[in-house]
């Protein structure tokens, strides 16, 4: 089975309503606006931590699991490039139970709002997290600097960090214990459902 090869990058920002306009000035499409649940699998002694490989089951619209492995090169300033398989499943609570029996169990389980747009070669991702908000550029490697341009952003100040790395470093400035799930809570998951209800 081949690999595809996913190379993106992440930058925050204050608010999503000024990159909407962009993204609407420069002709991106809009494809839709999702709630995700993720759920990342792991031996109990971290072994694919340890190796770098992500093993992930996601259930927005539909139900997927992704295998994500170390890039075989380098990437540039900013990118993260990462080998990855994806496919939908039809009972991801069965393949969990699958995985568990194998010795693989959760890690860290985390939640997000994901509303994705197409520019040319490029997804775009506004990701609303429940430390922050990001965009996140997926795509070629030679389009995205050229797609961050267009939306105001400087390559100078990307993230090539994982969400789960990203809060543990929010949690550390906000002199905060370390944790590695991050979810919305009650109320806040009931609003953004309803939000989504209705857009």
């Amino acid at each position: 089975m081949s690999m595809a090869e996913e190379i993106e990058t992440k930058f925050a920002v204050e608010a999503f309503e000024p990159v909407r306009e962009a993204l609407a000035g420069v002709g991106a499409e809009r494809l839709s606006r999702r709630f995700e649940e993720n759920v990342v699998l792991d031996t109990s002694d971290g072994e694919l931590r340890r190796r770098e490989i992500l093993l992930r089951l996601r259930r927005d619209a539909s139900a997927k699991v992704t295998l994500k492995l170390p890039a075989s090169a380098p990437a540039g300033q900013g990118l993260k490039v990462r080998q990855e398989i994806e496919t939908e499943v039809a009972d991801l609570d069965a393949l969990q139970a699958v995985f568990f029996h194998l010795g693989y169990r959760p890690f860290l389980r985390y939640e997000k709002v994901r509303e994705t747009w197409r520019l040319g070669p490029t997804l775009i991702c506004l990701d609303e997290l429940p430390f922050g908000l990001f965009l996140e550029i997926e795509g070629p490697a030679d389009a995205i600097p050229g797609v961050a341009a267009r939306l105001g952003l400087a390559m100078d100040a990307a993230l090539a960090d994982t969400y789960h790395a990203l809060y543990r470093r929010h949690l550390a400035a906000c002199h905060l214990p370390p944790a590695d799930s991050f979810v919305f809570d009650a109320d806040t998951r009931q609003a953004l459902l309803a939000d989504l209800s209705e857009s």
